[in-house]
């Protein structure tokens, strides 16, 4: 797409793509299926002493993790392809992760990037956010 500009909030869980192009503005949602991390104690003990446990493997937990977020990081990466600038905005610390990922993907990467931080908004929020940021006016695109 010529021209696209998209605006990206993003958390560990969703992800709300807003692009503006001239065809006007389109709104995308993408789920990230991971789950909270809960840090609890696991496992189980044997009723004898000294008995086998059951053990949790959290490096296995995290890995899991991991690679459910390279996967959705790679799905809203697809979503801004043909941008030509890039607005990534959201709590936390995903928005720096992803911004991170696309400097390792070179083929993902639009030319120009920012990113902001950003509270947990509503949908209407977040597309009132791009637009002001990207100074749309129907008329100009």
């Amino acid at each position: 797409m010529a021209h696209s500009k998209v605006g990206i909030w993003l958390d560990h869980r969703e992800a709300a793509l807003v692009e503006i192009s001239d065809k006007g503005i389109s709104t995308r949602f993408i789920q990230s299926g991971v789950e909270e991390h809960i840090d609890e104690k696991r496992g189980s003990r044997s009723k004898t002493p000294y008995g086998p446990q059951g053990v949790f493997a959290e490096d296995k937990a995290d890995r899991r993790s991991q690679n459910l977020l390279n996967q959705y990081y790679s799905e809203v990466a697809s979503g801004v392809n043909n941008a030509e600038s890039l607005y990534i905005f959201g709590p936390a610390e995903a928005k720096q992760e992803f911004a991170k990922y696309l400097d390792q993907h070179q083929n993902h990467k639009p030319a120009k990037v920012e990113v902001e931080s950003a509270d947990k908004m509503t949908e209407t929020q977040i597309i009132e956010t791009v637009k002001k940021h990207f100074r749309y006016k129907p008329d100009l695109f």
